[in-house]
């Protein structure tokens, strides 16, 4: 029997479909569970991955997987169903470039973020500048902290794109907060 290549084809553009969009958030897990959120915006080009690490840890798919981070079109990300403790953005990811944001031990100890039980915790809203573009490497480059978006504007998006979910009574709660 002769292969269905029009089924496989189907099977390989859907596939590649899935890849290209971004999951919808899962609900909260656990009480304890805890969401970072924040923007991120780069020299014309789109981040296509945020990553978090629990601090101190050392991630080794698939046996231990890094948080799951979802990064938005319009550049919000958040990291949901994270558990207490110490976390850094380790870097910034697109197509054409990485931007690793702690280098060494220093500079990790340095941008931590501490995540309360039940938290969602504002990571902040980034611009990153290409200062030297590298001929074997990715180069040099700048984060500057950015004013807008602030977090109201940050979590506005996640209040619509978490209807359904837990997480969006906490954004509901955080915006009512940051209205006082």
């Amino acid at each position: 029997m002769a292969p269905c290549w029009h089924r496989i084809l189907a099977v390989i553009s859907l596939s590649v479909v899935g890849c290209t969009t971004t999951a919808p958030p899962d609900d909260i897990k656990t009480a304890p569970s805890g969401m970072i959120f924040g923007y991120v915006e780069a020299n014309n080009e789109a981040i296509e991955q945020v990553d978090i690490f629990e601090y101190g840890q050392v991630y080794m798919p698939p046996l231990r997987r890094p948080p799951r981070v979802l990064v938005f079109d319009n550049g919000v990300f958040m990291a949901e169903n994270l558990k207490p403790g110490k976390y850094i953005i380790a870097g910034f990811r697109s197509e054409k470039n990485n931007y690793t944001m702690a280098r060494s031990a220093r500079q990790m100890y340095q941008r931590i973020l501490q995540l309360k039980p039940g938290e969602i915790l504002y990571a902040g809203a980034f611009q990153l500048l290409i200062t030297q573009r590298g001929k074997f490497d990715y180069g040099n480059f700048e984060v500057n902290q950015l004013q807008r978006p602030g977090e109201r504007d940050v979590l506005k998006h996640l209040y619509d794109v978490t209807s359904s979910t837990g997480w969006q009574n906490k954004i509901e709660r955080r915006l009512k907060e940051l209205w006082q």
